[in-house]
């Protein structure tokens, strides 16, 4: 089974804001489940959301 994390973990490892991440998980751009009421997100989907979801820098 793959590492599970919290919203305050994931906001860590992302370098955001708590609230940043909550929203992104409450719109669905990064995948999470709630287990007990708590949200957690996995490991593959912060993976994805860094390598898929971002802009990467590029420009618009």
């Amino acid at each position: 089974m793959e590492k599970m994390f919290s919203i305050k973990e994931a906001k860590e490892i992302l370098g955001l804001s708590y609230n940043t991440v909550y929203r992104l998980v409450s719109n669905g751009t990064i995948n999470a489940v709630k287990i007990g009421g708590s949200i957690r997100i996995s490991q593959a989907a912060l993976r994805k959301f860094i390598f898929e979801d971002t802009l990467g820098g590029k420009s618009q």
